[in-house]
């Protein structure tokens, strides 16, 4: 009886010693999956939010949504003195032209814009008035030589004692008055742009050129054929841009900061995204008693191209130099409290991949703001400047529809 108690004392003990061992296996086995189940999804989670920060979309996409892409620039945003002002030209670059005698346009051969040199015709006034001109001065032409003729003579009489002082005095004085008539005849002529050579030759002309007095642009055309023109009324405007410059206010309390030989940033009001550079080359020297300020004058440094006289402009005039990686206002987009820009992954013909990327943004001037990058990118990466708000807005759609299914 004590053998049969202790072999089922022995057996039972064996059986949940296997059942012990079975548990913790299958437990470990468990454990084991558990993890590989757990780094699976890790790897899930980071390869989705890999493709939640991409999107992509072709360049016809770009165009319609005003989307614009560009490079990383270096923008002087140190310390700087705020002011305004306007593009001027100096007055001997600017031509306001009209008639020297009025006339009925009979052609017009430029239009605004046109690029024109000194010296070439840009229209053509006809009056009766200019042909009577004409034959007056060949008239006083011919007459001189009679009069010159019986100055002459009643000169020799006088010394011979022939003729009176009076009758000598008198062919003098038509003489010299003929003589002045036709001068000013002739001078009136060329003012007027006929050629005199040829009308002493006969040629008479019905019409007179209206010559451009610079070169430059057609700013302005106030006229067009058959409108008549009287002497004091502008016809064209013209425009020397080569010499446009700034012209600045700077107040009183502040000409002691400004200097020639500054650098100045500046942008204009009507196109704010866009900066150029100019440098004072000239102080005011008298203060205007209206606004107590001084002009301070610049030239602009590069290209010209989109600036016209008049034109208001905001500028910077930099009292210390801090050049920083800077990017336009519209470049960066703000979510809960951090900064975003798109920049160009890669490209495929037509097909443009965008990834979106955490950065740190700087201090911020005339529509510009420092970019500090948190992870190193490419030299030369290509960014959307403009429409970044629109780029993120698709790829949360996207976000979104991939959600719902």
């Amino acid at each position: 009886m004590k053998n049969i108690l202790k072999t089922s004392t022995l057996l039972l003990f064996l059986f949940i010693l296997g059942s012990c061992s079975n548990s913790n296996t299958k437990h470990d086995d468990k454990d084991t999956h558990g993890e590989k189940n757990a780094e699976h999804s890790e790897e899930n989670e980071t390869h989705q939010e890999e493709n939640n920060n991409l999107l992509s979309l072709q360049e016809k996409q770009l165009t319609v949504m005003n989307i614009e892409l560009g490079a990383i620039k270096q923008v002087n945003l140190g310390a700087t003195l705020k002011v305004n002002g306007q593009l001027e030209l100096p007055p001997q670059k600017m031509a306001s032209v009209s008639a020297i005698v009025g006339g009925r346009v009979q052609s017009v051969a430029v239009i605004e814009g046109d690029k024109v040199r000194k010296g070439q015709l840009i229209a053509r006034l006809s009056n009766p008035e200019f042909i009577t001109m004409q034959r007056d001065y060949l008239s006083a032409k011919g007459s001189i030589s009679f009069l010159e003729k019986d100055y002459q003579r009643k000169k020799e009489l006088l010394k011979d004692g022939i003729t009176s002082s009076k009758s000598f005095q008198q062919a003098e004085a038509a003489y010299l008055e003929g003589k002045s008539a036709l001068n000013a005849s002739k001078a009136t002529l060329q003012l007027m742009g006929v050629n005199v050579a040829a009308l002493e030759r006969g040629n008479i002309v019905s019409s007179i050129p209206i010559i451009a007095p610079i070169k430059g642009y057609i700013q302005n055309v106030a006229i067009n054929i058959g409108k008549y023109v009287s002497p004091e009324q502008e016809m064209f405007e013209i425009v020397d841009n080569e010499h446009l410059h700034i012209g600045l206010k700077v107040f009183e309390k502040d000409i002691d900061k400004v200097k020639v030989g500054q650098k100045i940033t500046f942008s204009l009001t009507t196109r704010p995204d866009k900066i150029y550079e100019a440098e004072i080359f000239a102080l005011g020297r008298a203060f205007d008693m209206d606004t107590r300020a001084v002009k301070v004058h610049a030239k602009i440094i590069g290209d010209h191209k989109g600036l016209l006289t008049g034109m208001f402009v905001e500028a910077r005039i930099t009292t210390t130099d801090k050049k920083v990686n800077a990017l336009p206002e519209e470049a960066f987009i703000s979510e809960n409290g951090l900064d975003y820009i798109f920049i160009q992954k890669e490209k495929d013909n037509d097909d443009i991949t965008f990834e979106k990327i955490q950065v740190n943004k700087g201090i911020s001037d005339l529509g510009f703001a420092e970019v500090v990058f948190i992870n190193t990118v490419p030299k030369e990466v290509v960014v959307v400047t403009k429409g970044a708000y629109y780029v993120n807005a698709e790829l949360n759609k996207g976000e979104f529809e991939e959600h719902e299914h």
